[in-house]
């Protein structure tokens, strides 16, 4: 019976197969939420710096001009400009980082359609994935336009190469490949050893 450790170990073994998704949607959202959490804590701060500037006490009037003094202010218990300052430079680190992640995903080509429908059809045949996903993860696949795939794009490919791996590939296996017991990826790998 098929389940995610067959499932991996096909992918690991035919990369073209290694397509994810990658959650356009839910990664923009994120990064709106980050965005706004952190407009409205930077109005915070300077809203504090504000009364601090503007204060009779010394000491909270020399925060602009002293790291030292304002990082010392933590240590009255009260929210000062140095606390909320520290509250704002981990969302701060992970809101950089979750744009610089995107920025790379987004980079991240999305798979040959070829190589979607070969998927899908893995995970349908019984001696593939024989409908082992359940639930919402068996659709995981059906939004195309949300898939990247991991596999090494060979940039340049020649146009004979192309033109098998897009045309000649799906229509051998919809005419006369699925009649046969070789696995579908070596269609595929063919092309690669076309290419060598």
């Amino acid at each position: 019976m098929a389940d995610y450790p067959k499932f991996a170990c096909m992918i690991a073994n035919h990369g073209e197969a290694a397509i994810f998704r990658r959650f356009d949607t839910l990664n923009i959202k994120n990064l709106l939420y980050m965005q706004a959490e952190l407009v409205h804590l930077e109005a915070e701060l300077r809203q504090i710096e504000l009364e601090e500037k503007s204060s009779a006490d010394p000491n909270r009037t020399a925060y602009p001009f002293s790291v030292y003094d304002l990082r010392e202010s933590a240590c009255s218990g009260k929210v000062t400009q140095w606390t909320k300052y520290l509250e704002i430079q981990s969302k701060l680190q992970a809101y950089n980082d979750a744009l610089l992640q995107y920025l790379a995903l987004r980079k991240v080509a999305k798979p040959a359609s070829n190589a979607v429908e070969v998927l899908r059809e893995w995970l349908d045949r019984p001696e593939g994935g024989d409908f082992f996903l359940r639930g919402r993860e068996a659709y995981t696949w059906d939004m195309e336009k949300d898939l990247l795939s991991l596999n090494e794009q060979q940039p340049g490919k020649d146009g004979l190469t192309k033109l098998i791996n897009e045309k000649l590939v799906p229509w051998y296996h919809r005419r006369w490949g699925h009649r046969t017991q070789v696995e579908h990826f070596d269609l595929i790998m063919l092309t690669k050893v076309i290419d060598s």
